[in-house]
């Protein structure tokens, strides 16, 4: 498998689950236009410079809405990631001693927001092999829940959540399903029309192969209305006002967006809606790869799905013959194989999976990954396990 295009060989980058690296194509190129060329605000400077931005913001918030299945664009509202637009829907949607339900597949971009701000939780089970255990949903969730959140795709295990029965389950027991979808979007198809979704929370960095610093929520318009803003002050309307407007997406949207990030946001979106079948099958390729070439070294576990299932680039293992920061520092100072190691902030998956509190090493190839890459990989751990 080729490179798709050329950046430093020096290294040999494993955590597309954190952030994606390298950045798609024409991304860098974006954000430099906004800083040289426009350089403006939205809705306060009167320019062809403004207009041009107002038309890549809308642009991208259209794109946005149709990868989702939604068709209200004016409900995509950004934010920096989605730990920013959990917290907003948290403070803004639900009382402090409300009940929510979750898995216990949740990033503490969900489990400290609850926390933070008074919310009981309900979590559905998961076993020692990531699955969900839907048989007593029923009976576990409380007459007063007022929505369940769930992570889409863990990013310890890799596994995809079975969102279709999860989706069946909330529209019985009349649930909101909101959905965390970092580690998901957009390899995993997920449409808020099919899977009946109040709403859904994004990031630009990971899957979407943007900038850091980008992402947002998408909620059903009812939802968003309901929802008080968390952050307050000027949007360049109404500004007769000391009220936050009504108006979406500027309700949600005080101060100063990051108009780089947005712009190469849009690049990356739009370099996704043209490749992607070929990334997705790289993407795909590269998963089977690895996990198939690690199963085959005696002494690794893989937690989660094996080679042969459906899963996301999370691949976490473990050995009981190396700790596994050690593992992970000799795969850098050795082979210069960059990955992470620890509790993956999703210390209540690792609990669930017999992980904690050592956790795993997460090797997380992304669609830019060769072969050979895939393949030194592998073996670096191989040797070192055996060594």
């Amino acid at each position: 498998m080729e490179k798709i295009y050329n950046y430093r060989m020096d290294r040999i980058y494993m955590d597309n689950s954190a952030t994606s690296w390298p950045k798609a194509p024409g991304v860098a190129e974006a954000m430099l236009h906004f800083m040289n060329d426009l350089g403006c605000n939205l809705s306060r400077t009167h320019s062809d410079n403004a207009y041009e931005e107002e038309d890549v913001v809308f642009g991208l918030r259209e794109d946005l809405a149709g990868i989702f299945g939604h068709d209200d664009p004016d409900t995509v509202f950004f934010t920096q990631n989605v730990t920013e637009a959990v917290n907003i829907f948290v403070h803004g949607y639900l009382e402090k001693g409300d009940v929510v339900v979750t898995t216990s597949h949740e990033h503490n971009a969900v489990e400290r927001a609850l926390t933070c701000h008074g919310i009981n939780s309900v979590r559905i089970p998961v076993d020692k092999n990531g699955i969900s255990d839907f048989s007593n949903f029923e009976a576990m969730v409380p007459r007063q829940a007022k929505a369940v959140i769930a992570n889409a795709s863990s990013n310890v295990s890799g596994r995809i959540e079975d969102l279709f029965v999860l989706s069946e389950l909330c529209r019985k027991a009349s649930l909101p399903l909101f959905l965390d979808t970092a580690q998901a979007a957009p390899f995993v198809a997920i449409s808020m029309k099919e899977l009946d979704l109040a709403g859904v929370f994004f990031t630009g960095h990971k899957g979407f192969l943007g900038p850091q610093g980008t992402g947002g929520m998408i909620l059903r318009r009812a939802i968003a209305e309901k929802t008080s803003p968390l952050i307050a002050g000027g949007t360049g309307s109404f500004s007769d006002s000391i009220e936050m407007p009504e108006n979406l997406p500027d309700k949600f949207e005080a101060g100063t967006r990051n108009l780089p990030g947005l712009f190469g946001l849009k690049a990356a979106v739009g370099y996704l809606g043209s490749h992607r079948q070929e990334l997705g099958q790289r993407y795909s390729e590269n998963i089977r790869r690895l996990v198939h070439g690690l199963e085959c070294i005696d002494g690794i576990m893989i937690i989660g799905p094996g080679s042969g299932e459906e899963r996301t680039g999370a691949v976490s293992i473990s050995t009981k013959r190396m700790d596994p920061a050690l593992l992970a520092d000799r795969l850098y100072s050795r082979h210069k194989i960059e990955c992470r190691v620890g509790l993956h902030c999703a210390p209540i998956e690792h609990m669930s999976l017999g992980t904690y509190p050592e956790g795993t090493l997460r090797l997380s190839p992304g669609p830019f990954s060769t072969k050979e890459e895939i393949e030194m990989t592998i073996a670096a751990v191989r040797e070192e396990i055996d060594g």
